[in-house]
C-alpha cells in the first residue's frame, strides 16, 4: 500500500490517460483508470523493473507538460507539411544517419520515438547515440543539418532535462 501511495503521481497520470483514451468522463471510467493505473504499476514493479520508477525515471512533471505540448505541436506541424509534400509530389524519401548530443539511454529512447510520432519520420535504429530515420524531406546529404531539422526542439528540450539530473558528461 505504501508503495501505492509513493507513486500516486503515476496512477492518477495513468487514470488521466485512460479517460482519454475512453472519451468518458464518469466515476466509473476514473475509477477504472485508477484500477488499471494501480494494476500496471504493480505488475510493471513486479515482472519489469527492479528499481523504482523515481531513480530510474527522473522527469519532472513540469518538463514532461512542456515536451507533450511541443511534441503535440510538432505532429500537426510536421502532419500538414507532410500532406503538402504528398499532394504536390515532392516527396524525397531517404535515410538519413546522425548522431544525438543526449547521453542518457531514456532520453534517447524518448527523442526516437518522439521522431517516430512525426508524420514524415519513422526512427529505424538506434543505437547508442547514433540514430537511423526514414524521412520524406530529406533535402540535405548532410548528416548534421538532417539531424538538426528532424530532431528540432525535441534534442533542446532534453538536454537541459540530462543536464539537471547529472547524467550530462
Amino acid at each position: 500500500m505504501q508503495r501505492i501511495l509513493n507513486n500516486a503521481g503515476f496512477v492518477f497520470l495513468l487514470a488521466v490517460v485512460w479517460v482519454i483514451l475512453n472519451e468518458s468522463l464518469s466515476v466509473f471510467m476514473i475509477l477504472g483508470g485508477v484500477i488499471v493505473g494501480i494494476a500496471a504499476l504493480y505488475f510493471t514493479n513486479r515482472l519489469v523493473l527492479k528499481d523504482d520508477y523515481h531513480r530510474i525515471y527522473r522527469v519532472r512533471p513540469l518538463i514532461l507538460l512542456g515536451y507533450s505540448l511541443v511534441l503535440v505541436k510538432e505532429i500537426y506541424v510536421a502532419g500538414f507539411h507532410a500532406m503538402v509534400k504528398i499532394i504536390t509530389r515532392k516527396v524525397n524519401v531517404n535515410i538519413v544517419e546522425f548522431d544525438t548530443q543526449l547521453k542518457d539511454d531514456f532520453h534517447i529512447s524518448l527523442l526516437a520515438n518522439s521522431i517516430t510520432l512525426t508524420p514524415g519520420t519513422v526512427t529505424m535504429e538506434k543505437s547508442g547515440q547514433h540514430l537511423k530515420v526514414i524521412w520524406i524531406d530529406a533535402h540535405t546529404d548532410d548528416s548534421t543539418e538532417a539531424g538538426r531539422e528532424i530532431m528540432g526542439s525535441f534534442e533542446r528540450l532534453l538536454l537541459p532535462s540530462e543536464t539537471r539530473l547529472g547524467r550530462h558528461e
